[in-house]
């Protein structure tokens, strides 16, 4: 059990334990002058009192000091007068043991001086005759005792609490610091998707309109047409992201994209000039957005990859699901090596989509050309 504390100095006691004390001196002080029980001078017994009464001030800073000049002043009085049984002495022993046995960190010299005490004072008391007479003072003594280590255990266990309760909202501000971080991430990687992607096309588009705005002029508004649809759909998805930053913002009503979205993917890569093919097999296993979001990207930062690093290569896109995993791959026919020089920040974001959901991520050279991107998520049953 751990033992007590006093954060304050002993000389600044608590303001309660200040009236508490004031209150007994004036009460001791009346009944030493009105009560015949008293025995003695009356102003030696008025200021012993006084002095024993106004020490419980310190009940909590110093409680074994405490416990012994109340103590001494009891057994004092007991020696030189034959008694001090009045109840205004009474009262301040109680508090006396109570507290040196709830805030001192000494327990057993606590235990010793009560037993010390309660021994001196009734072998000085001459109306103590008997057993039965002893009884009263070592029961008071033992039941002040007993309270008081019920007040330690109850410290001892609010401590406890506090500092259970300290070291939940550390892990609470640790669990927030970290959900921040990991969505600073994602919002970095849906960013880096975003624009890697819309510029990868709209540059690829540019200049096929380019080569061709004096020989077909209609194709390359059409061109030109589609690079304005694709920049704007990147500055919408941009600004549904960037919102999740901004203090106060509304949160963002677009839907993220899925499987689904996947064909139309392909058609805006198709439009921009690639070759590509899609394989969809999603079967009939129902997905978590953030799983379908999480394909949709890879499949999004493969072809962006092969239309940097490997223009004009053959690109096809294969996703399939079945009960256990789902698997999403993306191979390209082009340079070997033009598609490994890049790409680096893409595949370190498709890396950390797929941890997230402890599947695997292999991406390097074809089995016999180009650059292979192969991803298997376990899907949850």
């Amino acid at each position: 059990m751990g033992e007590p504390a006093n954060p304050q100095p002993w000389w600044r006691p608590p303001l309660v334990d200040v009236g508490l004390a004031v209150a007994m001196a004036a009460y001791s002080l009346y009944d030493v002058v009105g009560n015949h029980a008293w025995t003695g001078p009356v102003a030696v017994n008025a200021v012993v009192v006084t002095a024993m009464t106004l020490s419980l001030a310190f009940r909590r800073t110093v409680p074994l000091a405490v416990l012994v000049v109340v103590g001494t002043a009891i057994v004092g009085l007991g020696v030189a007068y034959g008694s001090a049984q009045a109840w205004s002495s009474v009262f301040p022993f109680v508090v006396a043991v109570y507290s040196a046995a709830a805030y001192s960190p000494h327990l057993w010299v606590v235990v010793g001086a009560v037993g010390t005490i309660v021994v001196l004072r009734d072998a000085n008391d001459p109306y103590v005759h008997s057993i039965g007479d002893a009884l009263f003072s070592s029961t008071l003594a033992l039941l002040s005792v007993m309270a008081g280590v019920e007040g330690r255990r109850l410290q001892h266990r609010s401590s406890l609490l506090d500092t259970r309760a300290e070291d939940l909202a550390r892990e609470e501000e640790r669990l927030s610091v970290e959900a921040a971080a990991n969505e600073r991430r994602r919002i970095a990687r849906e960013l880096h998707d975003i624009i890697s992607h819309g510029l990868g096309v709209i540059v690829l588009q540019a200049g096929a309109a380019d080569q061709i705005i004096e020989t077909d002029p209609d194709r390359a508004r059409e061109v030109l047409r589609s690079i304005r649809s694709i920049g704007q759909e990147a500055i919408g998805e941009l600004g549904g992201l960037l919102g999740l930053v901004r203090e106060g913002a509304e949160p963002s009503l677009e839907p993220q994209p899925t499987l689904s979205d996947l064909p139309e993917l392909v058609e805006r890569a198709k439009s921009a000039g690639m070759d590509v093919e899609l394989d969809l097999d999603r079967g009939d296993v129902r997905l978590s957005p953030a799983l379908e979001l999480s394909a949709y990207r890879i499949v999004q930062e493969g072809l962006t990859n092969a239309q940097k690093h490997a223009p004009g290569a053959r690109v096809v896109a294969r996703v399939e699901v079945s009960d256990n995993e789902l698997r999403v791959s993306v191979q390209d026919d082009g340079p070997t090596t033009a598609t490994a020089a890049g790409g680096r920040r893409g595949l370190a974001g498709m890396a950390e989509r797929v941890a997230v959901f402890g599947g695997q991520l292999r991406a390097g050279p074809g089995d016999q050309t180009g650059w292979s991107v192969n991803a298997v998520l376990p899907v949850p049953r």
